[in-house]
Parts: C-alpha cells; structure tokens; sequence
C-alpha cells in the first residue's frame, strides 16, 4: 500500500496499521520518518473512509509542500476531503464568518463595519502612522535601527501578548522586569506600551484586524461559541498536525481542547527543533499535547548515510559518554574541508562555487545542493549567485522577513514606476536610476547607463523625465550601440505613456508582459523576475484592500503612498510561491534557520562563514524579546548574560542537529580568516568542528 519507489520500516509499518481511531502523538528527531508514516496513514484513511474529511494542521503552509505533493500520487487522493492549512488561517476565516456575532462585544468602535484584515506589511504601515509622530516628538531616542525594523519588532510584541496569552498592557512590564542592563533601556519598553496602546485603540477605532487581534478573537470569543465548535468539528473527523513545536502556545491550547472531537489524530513533534522561536514557536507547550493523546510513539531510525549519522552523534556527545568515538576516515567522509583555507571572504566564496562546481560534474544534480549562511544579506547572496552563475550553475535565493525593496527585481520595478509617474515624492535616488536602466536593458553596462542617466535624466520637480534618445550629445550616440538606443527609446516611451490613475498591479502587469519580457530586456526568459513581480502585485493588491477609500482620493494617491511604503523598507510577509522549495534543478541559497524551517532533506551542504557567531548567537531585539515573552519565562525573573549564554548553546545544539538530519551524504565547510565584515572569526561552531577534527587524528594516530 506505498507510494512508488518508497519503502516503510517495520516501525512505520506498524504506526500505519494501527486503527483509525484515537490519537496518536509521534516524536522522533528529524529524518526518522515521521511524516512519511503520516503520509501512508493519510493514504489509508483517504481508501477506506473516502467519505469523511481530513484537516493537515501545519505552522506555515509551505512546510506541507512535500506532504501535499505525495498525496497527489495517491490515486485515492481527493482535495475535497483534505485540507492543508494553518491556525491562523483558521482564526483568521473563523473570525470573518462569526464577525456579527463577536464585533459588538470585542469592544470595537463600528461593530457593524465589515473588518479589514492586515497583512504583516499593512500592519507595519499602519503602525507607521502611530510611531512616527512618536518619533518625532524624541521616542525610540536611544535605538539605533532601521524604521522597518522599529516597527515590525513592536509588532512583535503585540504579536506576543496574543500568541501566549498576556493582556496587551502587560508588555512594559514584563519586558522590564527581566532587563538587567543600562536604565536607558526602560525607556525605550515604555515607548514600545506605548506604540503598542495606541496601535490597539486605533485598529478598534477603524475595525481593523491585525494579526494580534485575530488571534484574541477566535481563541476568546469565536471559539468558545459553541456554534463555532459544532462547526468545525463537524467538518472534520481526522487531524494531522506536523511540526507541532512550531507553533505557538495558543495553537496547543486550540488542538488539545479539540482533539476529542475527532475520530482519528496525529500529532507529529520533532524533538529538539523549534527553529522558530523568534516567531513564537513554543516546543515545551506542545510537548503538553503528549498527555492529551491516547498513545505515544517514538521514531528512532535514521535515513542518512552511516558517516552523516556518526557525525550527528560526536557532535552531540557528552563528557563522560562512553559511545565510540568518530573514526577520521567516517569525518572526512561527512565533513569535506577546502584544500587550504581562504583568507579573505570573497576567496571563500570562489572556493565554495568550485567544490559546488565539482559536485554536479561528478553527477550531482544542483538541486540537491544547499548552500546555507548563519545570516544572508542581499550584498553576500548576489555575491554567492555572481559566483556559482561564473561557473555555469544555476542557483535560487530566498530570504524571508526582509524588506521588499532589498529584492532587486522589486527595487528595479519600483523605480521604473517612479520614472513613469514624474509627480511622485520622492524622486528616485540617480545611482538606482543608473542601475535600473542597466537591469531593464539587455547589453547596456553600467558605465554606460550612468551616460544615458546624466545627460538625459532630468530631476526638475514635476518636470523629470527620460529624454529622447534623440537629444543626446554626439558623443553620447557614439557611445551607444544602436540596438541599446533603440532599447531605451521604446522603454522611454512605454514609460511616458503611463496613465496616472491606473492601479499599480494592472501597470506592473502591463510594464512586465509588454516590455520587460520581450528580447532585449531584462526580464526575458527570466523566471525569478516573473515571482517577484507576482509578489508585488499581491503585496499592492493586500494594501489597497486595507485602506480606508476615504482615506485617499485617488488611485494615483494610492499608488504612490504604497510605492513610498515600499522605499520606506517595509518588509515583507511571507508568499508560499516564494517558499517553493522543491528541486527545481537550482541549487538553493538560504539561512540555515529557513532551511530548518522549509523541512527540506538535500544530499549535500555548504556551510559558510563557519567561524561566524552568527550560527548560535540571538539577532538584535531592542524592542522586544522572544524568551521573556515567552509562557515559559517564570515572571520577575532576570534575563543575565549566564541566560543568554545558555541559550546561545541551546540553539547551537539544535540547528547542528536540525541540519545533519537534513543532509544525507557530506557537509562542505567554507572557511575563511576574515569574515564579510573584515573581523577575524572564531564562534563556537569552529571550535566545536576544530575539536573533532583533532580527537580524530589523535585517535588515526593510536590506531
């Protein structure tokens, strides 16, 4: 009863063939299996209970790709009966169809107004509107990051006080109370109560929901409807619920209330995970749904090679631990070093585009390729991809959570609309014109398009504009090829026929199809251009919705206030086209915790800036703190640098074994002296490396 070309163990054969009924909580680290037994079972109840309906409970919908796509090779497979989904799209349709029932008693000031429900960027441009007056008046005197940044982390905050359960007033203080530091910094929590006091009252003034907001609605008014009960557990009589340790404590309150109501359930829990904590994922809260099951079950085999497998463990053993030590053939075997260490970071990442580069001569396929960073700025992945791209290998890159202007294809579209529209505010930046105009056209370098900006880029207020072609200077045209003039003049005027009031999406859509893809620009036979244009399209389209129509007067208003949101660094929320990360013969450039949390498995990894504190160390949160704000934090107590040391090793311990179970054959290192900032690098991770390599060649020697 398997799918083709997989083969269960005799452990999953007996988790298949367990009855239909009752619940079942599977744990296992991860690579043992879990969700292809989840797979078989979901077979199985699809052919003899074809009548009733399934629920995949996942925490992002993109971890279910691979779930989904070996369902669809079931014959049985009906997607009328099984739906993949999240919680929070749960909440999020359970709030809107209750909504008549709910909005005169959530405290909302227009309970008969249809919501308007927020997207991570429109949160953050409504939370704009509260902090920047704030700003303005001295708040947030003491941080020292991007305003993007400011207002997605007080989002955080919010955010928190709904996932684990705090009224919304109780930020200050229980971010104060753990803070052990400079005074200064108790300023700056009462700003973010601030931010986030006004932030509340404003969304109940306009009837908007964001994502706090519709937490605390399902958990404390939809779902305590009984009609609401009644409605859900009658559309489902059997749950799968994968990643369960990514989720938040609210999610583990929801399931281990409803698990009775069905007839069958399987709650899968990968040990030692949690990868997104920052988000509010809560592993000891959803170890909790253990008691709630009828049976639990542990996985143990591995599917990795035997030296992956060794390596897992010698990472992971504990003084006085008496498993055999890892042999030096079985590490050279995992863990590939380069020849000779670079010692600048750009020679690093020659050297990994090489060992990349012999991999797939050798037969690998690209897309079981990962090259994986602890952090991945844009300047470093375009620079990896310049790499690969020199020697012939195809590569994808995703970063999640940044901001949507640091995508170049979105910079490049943001601006040509700016050049289409001379009356926005503001104009652009020259050096972005120069770069665009090089981008847009296919076979005009950069010096050149720096020409064309100069001498016929004018930036006289309403007056700016591209010049014809035919007003350039002599020795311009003797500078340019006649096919790059010809080029720029349809570009040109594409551009200067533009209608002001139509809505940014059907112009993106128009400048993509009609100029951008056709031979000789940029876009053509591109097909990352083709999702990053998508994604802006459907990043306007959310904001338009989100907007009060009183609120501007025209489309062209509308236009230009989300184009001056998108160079304002909002960031950007998450798009499943853009986390579809099956082997598309691309080999994939990401964080390791994005790795992590896409449950993708790939025959090799490379590893870069080893020595980077950056593999163990918490990214920098002024504004709130994922810990403390945290159900776990036992209220009062101290967040001390002996606490952050403690966790630093945790998160190592996790990610190394995150990783390793996700690697089938070897893990490359790329290692270079000095790091991308210039710094010499020597973080735990080295070390930890550095120290088996010895105990290995001490131990080859004793043999």
């Amino acid at each position: 009863m398997g799918f083709p070309g997989m083969k269960l163990t005799p452990e999953q054969e007996q988790l298949v063939a367990l009855p239909l009924e009752g619940s079942i909580f599977l744990r296992g680290t991860a690579g043992t299996g879990k969700t292809t037994a989840a797979l078989y079972r979901i077979r199985r109840i699809l052919t003899e209970r074809p009548n009733e309906n399934l629920l995949i409970l996942l925490p992002q919908r993109v971890m279910g790709s691979s779930l989904k796509r070996g369902l669809e090779e079931s014959e049985a497979y009906n997607p009328a009966r099984v739906t993949p989904t999240t919680m929070n799209s749960i909440a999020r349709r359970m709030v809107g169809l209750f909504w008549p029932m709910i909005g005169s008693g959530a405290g909302f000031a227009r309970p008969y107004a249809p919501p308007q429900f927020l997207t991570l960027e429109t949160a953050q441009y409504y939370m704009g509107k509260i902090v920047n007056p704030m700003l303005d008046s001295g708040a947030f005197r003491s941080v020292s990051i991007p305003k993007h940044r400011l207002f997605s982390q007080i989002l955080d905050s919010v955010n928190k006080s709904a996932l684990i359960g705090f009224p919304i007033e109780e930020i200050y203080t229980r971010l104060s109370s753990a803070w052990t530091g400079s005074p200064a910094q108790l300023n700056v929590y009462q700003d973010v109560q601030t931010a986030a006091s006004r932030f509340r009252e404003f969304c109940l003034e306009n009837t908007l929901l964001d994502y706090s907001l519709q937490v605390e609605l399902f958990r404390h008014f939809v779902w305590e409807e009984a009609l609401c009960q009644r409605f859900l557990k009658g559309s489902y009589q059997h749950l799968f619920y994968d990643n369960s340790e990514e989720d938040p404590p609210y999610v583990h309150d929801i399931i281990a209330e409803w698990l009775p109501g069905f007839k069958s359930a399987m709650v899968i829990y990968d040990d030692n995970a949690g990868y997104r904590r920052i988000l509010g994922a809560d592993p000891a809260s959803a170890l909790r749904l253990k008691e709630n099951a009828h049976q639990s079950i542990t996985f143990r085999s591995q599917f990795t090679e035997l030296p992956m497998q060794a390596l897992k463990r010698a990472f992971h053993k504990k003084p006085g631990n008496k498993q055999p030590l890892l042999k030096q053939a079985e590490l050279m075997q995992a863990i590939q070093l380069p020849e000779k260490p670079a010692r600048f970071f750009p020679e690093m990442l020659r050297q990994t585009a090489q060992v990349v580069n012999n991999l797939v001569r050798k037969g690998s396929p690209p897309g079981q390729i990962a090259v994986l960073a602890p952090y991945l700025s844009s300047a470093m992945g375009f620079a990896v991809q310049q790499e690969l791209s020199a020697v012939g290998i195809p590569s994808r890159l995703l970063r999640p959570s940044i901001p949507l202007l640091e995508n170049p294809v979105i910079q490049q579209l943001t601006t040509l609309a700016q050049l289409a529209h001379p009356s926005w505010t503001p104009t652009p930046d020259p050096a972005r014109i120069t770069s665009v105009l090089s981008a847009s056209i296919t076979g005009l370098d950069l010096v050149r398009a720096q020409l064309i900006r100069s001498e016929l880029c004018m930036t006289s207020g309403k007056d700016f504009a591209l010049l014809p072609f035919s007003a350039a200077s002599e020795q311009l045209r003797g500078r340019i090829p006649d096919d790059t003039a010809e080029r720029y003049e349809s570009l040109r005027l594409w551009l200067q026929k533009a209608v002001p009031d139509e809505p940014l999406d059907l112009f993106l859509s128009r400048l993509f199809g009609e100029i951008l893809t056709h031979e000789g620009f940029g876009f053509y036979q591109n097909t990352s251009a083709a999702q990053s244009t998508a994604v802006l399209m459907e990043s306007f389209r959310k904001f338009r919705l989100a907007l009060d129509p009183a609120e501007l007067e025209s489309p062209d208003q509308v236009n230009q206030e989300f184009t001056r949101n998108i160079l304002d660094g909002i960031i950007s929320a998450q798009y499943l086209r853009d986390w579809d990360l099956y082997d598309d013969g691309r080999v994939l450039i990401t964080p390791a915790l994005t790795f992590l949390s896409s449950g993708r498995t790939v025959d090799y990894q490379v590893w870069l800036s080893v020595g980077s504190a950056g593999w163990y160390e918490r990214l920098e949160q002024p504004l709130t703190q994922p810990y403390v704000l945290s159900r776990e934090w036992e209220p009062g107590a101290k967040w001390t640098s002996e606490a952050e040391r403690r966790v630093s090793l945790e998160l190592l311990d996790s990610v190394l074994e995150g990783l390793l179970s996700r690697c089938s054959k070897a893990v490359i290192l790329g290692l270079s002296e000095y790091g991308q900032s210039g710094q010499e690098e020597k973080g735990l991770l080295l070390m930890k490396i550095q120290g088996l390599l010895r105990q290995a060649a001490k131990d080859a020697v004793n043999d």
